[in-house]
């Protein structure tokens, strides 16, 4: 009985989640009301409430809340906008250092919190360059998806958040050690496509987007860049808890006017919320009714110590070609990886098949199918061709999961743990 309950929590949560890709729901939604029919159906020794008290990430759920408030106000008042304008003026028109500064400011203010979501506010910027100079629209769109990709893994971003907490409830210690093999292969792709699209041969050209007169900030953007730095030393330095500081942040910058707590709040990524709090309600569900264990099962079959990191990379970049990283592929996987360390020891740890996780379910967010992939070709000007870019967005994502995967097996991210 217990397994036939496993199989069909895995059978509901799969309907789940091609329910989702293909109606576009979000799939957190769909997940709470699978889970709903999962306890109320399927599993008799639990209650309707045991859900809420069992299955809600409360963690989790108000560190993003927290983060996502404080950067969403940010970029909605034009704060974001104006420091990655200062910082590219830097430049003074030195062509062939624009796409990797792209990459390294894309990276920083990602990691320091804006996440994923900083791409679009560089995007309309880097564009506006590659028409001035004849830099290549696809290098620039990539480098600011590298490095948003990137920073958004660190442990004060969205994603970052996400992965930590799950890891941390699947037995794993030590984060940043798995987060830095990842950013040194997203580095490494963001170079080879530098030099590939002849980034290292552009020549110097005096650009106006790095040129033109740069609006100076108004008292309340100067008190949310501010606010930001001391929410970064707070957590960085001072080692403070991050849904704590970012959220009193935010809350300061509410008192003192810097936007309508109405509007503020609309700035949020609820989607992104519900969609990590849903999956995780029913992954606690399926994890009780023993799904977790079966796939974990079934992958055991073919792991040993020298290809698990190779085969959890592989199998979560695959799954995240087209579903999300964040919200499925990662919370599903964590779990299971952590089940598998604990139950094969021998060598394999749960940070080892947490980190080709992470690594392998972030290495696709070139995807055309991803939300990151998806915003950065919608961005793209108009003298593009579409469906050009589209099949460069995609080959780019099996070159990334498969030169991902080949680094795993070849022990390179074991080499940080």
């Amino acid at each position: 009985m217990l397994m036939d309950l496993a199989l069909l929590s895995l059978i509901l949560f799969l309907i789940t989640v091609v329910i989702g890709i293909l109606t576009r729901v979000n799939c957190g939604l769909v997940a709470m009301i699978t889970s709903f029919i999962l306890v109320q159906f399927f599993m008799p020794d639990m209650t309707l409430t045991d859900i809420y008290t069992l299955g809600w990430p409360s963690k989790i759920f108000f560190m993003m809340l927290a983060v996502t408030l404080l950067f969403g106000m940010a970029g909605a008042n034009g704060t974001m906008e104006i420091i990655a304008k200062r910082l590219i003026r830097l430049l003074h028109g030195r062509t062939r250092l624009i796409p990797l500064f792209i990459f390294l400011l894309t990276f920083i203010l990602s990691a320091a919190g804006a996440g994923p979501g900083i791409a679009p506010m560089i995007m309309p910027i880097a564009m506006g360059i590659c028409a001035e100079t004849g830099l290549s629209a696809f290098m620039m769109g990539v480098m600011i998806e590298a490095g948003a990709g990137a920073g958004g893994m660190s442990p004060i971003a969205t994603n970052g958040i996400i992965a930590s907490g799950f890891a941390e409830a699947a037995g794993a210690t030590g984060y940043i050690r798995m987060y830095i093999p990842y950013i040194l292969i997203m580095t490494a792709e963001a170079v080879a496509i530098y030099f590939f699209r002849g980034g290292h041969k552009a020549a110097d050209v005096a650009s106006t987007q790095t040129q033109q007169p740069i609006p100076g900030m108004d008292l309340y953007q100067k008190l949310t860049t501010a606010v930001i730095a001391c929410v970064i030393f707070c957590v960085i330095v001072l080692g403070l808890d991050v849904a704590t500081v970012a959220m009193v942040g935010a809350a300061i910058l509410l008192i003192f006017g810097v936007m309508k707590d109405r509007s503020a709040i609309a700035t949020v990524n609820w989607n992104t919320l519900m969609l990590v709090a849903g999956m995780f309600m029913l992954i606690t569900l399926v994890s009780h009714a023993g799904g977790i264990d079966l796939i974990s099962k079934t992958i055991m079959r073919f792991i040993t110590p020298k290809t698990g990191t190779g085969i959890m990379a592989l199998l979560s970049g695959l799954l995240a070609i087209v579903t999300s990283s964040s919200g499925v592929v990662m919370p599903t996987l964590i779990p299971v990886a952590g089940n598998i360390a604990a139950t094969m020891g021998q060598g394999i740890t749960a940070n080892m098949l947490i980190a080709g996780v992470c690594a392998g379910a972030n290495s696709a967010f070139y995807s055309p199918f991803s939300v990151l992939g998806s915003l950065t070709i919608a961005m793209y000007p108009e003298t593009v061709d579409r469906d050009k870019i589209f099949i460069a967005h995609l080959v780019l994502t099996f070159v990334s999961i498969a030169f991902t995967t080949i680094l795993a097996f070849a022990g390179f991210i074991g080499l940080f743990l």
